[in-house]
């Protein structure tokens, strides 16, 4: 079918678009099927293609699909508001008034076990988690979202883990401190420390984008991580030569030794941080270089008396960014959250 070729195919496409959408509606399975799949592939051929979609009118018929008992149309309806929902700011509010949220989340917990049929939703509601926060608020608050989250992280299909972990680290992007209390209420905490710290470095990787984003949002949220248990998994990532883990890995002990913890620094040098650290100064890459050289020279220099200074992050050039809290001397951290709107991060 055109719809899976050149993206001048699918412009050529286009004009079939109508009976497509039409076809949504038919009773026979295998043509639903058919037309869904044809209608994700022109969908994610750009907004330009999503645009004449939504113009066409093809949000009815699929929030009709989404209804169905069937676990396989379900799916087939959720590829293509992967498409629709892709990219930055293209979660229309159209979209959202149909319902949308709770006919993804709904059978969340029937998919448990079907693992790839249950990839498109939790992608598509990712995608939703990656645009403005009432939107991930939402998601947080609508019934059986956590529950359903809280297992499909922990799912043995590597590739629904993967999304799985993607989609909380948007979540814990979140910046309403009620919303993200429900997230720890909920048992994210030792669930995500504990695969940030077991898994292979891609999952881990996963993992700690969500442990970070809700660390990010201040010194209380850094205090409720076990950080015994996760420093040494950070600091191993310091320790690859992989560019992202590194960063992340940087990340983690910059929010670490900010955060007013008074055993922090030494935490670190009890579980030879400091040469981790020093061995990423080595590094070829000038902002991390910089940034471990700042927090060697900040909280382990020869001069170094307990003062906390504020550590900027690589390509934060201001300083002053950074607000020194008024007793302890400790620092706030300015938002930080790592929001990822490609679904690409999970792959």
């Amino acid at each position: 079918m055109a719809a899976g070729g050149s993206a001048e195919l699918c412009e050529a496409a286009l004009n079939t678009a109508p009976h497509l959408i039409q076809f949504l509606d038919s009773q026979n399975v295998a043509l639903v099927d058919q037309s869904a799949w044809a209608l994700g592939n022109i969908a994610a051929e750009g907004p330009k293609f999503r645009d004449r979609l939504k113009d066409n009118g093809v949000i009815p018929p699929l929030i009709k699909l989404l209804e169905s008992k069937e676990p396989a149309v379900i799916s087939e309806a959720a590829w293509v508001v992967v498409y629709l929902t892709s990219g930055p700011d293209n979660v229309s509010t159209q979209l959202l008034e149909h319902r949308l949220i709770p006919l993804l989340v709904g059978p969340l917990k029937d998919f448990l076990e079907l693992k790839a049929l249950a990839i498109p939703l939790i992608r598509a509601l990712g995608n939703i988690a990656s645009g403005p926060d009432n939107n991930t608020s939402e998601l947080i608050n609508e019934p059986g979202f956590l529950p359903s989250m809280l297992q499909l992280i922990q799912s043995d299909c590597r590739p629904v883990k993967k999304e799985s972990l993607w989609l909380m680290s948007n979540i814990a992007a979140e910046h309403t401190g009620a919303d993200l209390q429900k997230v720890i209420d909920a048992g994210f905490v030792p669930v995500l420390s504990q695969i940030a710290t077991h898994q292979n470095f891609d999952i881990r990787k996963e993992a700690a984008y969500s442990l970070i984003n809700l660390a990010a949002h201040g010194p209380e949220y850094v205090k409720v991580l076990p950080h015994h248990e996760l420093l040494p998994g950070f600091l191993d990532f310091l320790r690859t030569k992989d560019h992202e883990l590194i960063s992340l890995g940087l990340r983690y002990v910059q929010l670490l030794l900010n955060s007013g913890i008074p055993d922090a620094p030494a935490l670190l040098s009890e579980m030879n941080g400091v040469d981790a650290l020093e061995a990423v100064i080595l590094s070829d890459d000038r902002d991390q270089h910089r940034l471990a050289s700042l927090l060697m020279d900040t909280f382990f220099g020869e001069n170094n008396h307990g003062s906390r200074v504020p550590t900027p992050i690589p390509g934060t050039p201001d300083p002053n960014l950074f607000n020194s809290s008024a007793d302890d001397g400790s620092s706030s951290l300015p938002p930080q959250y790592l929001k990822r709107a490609s679904f690409s991060a999970a792959v």
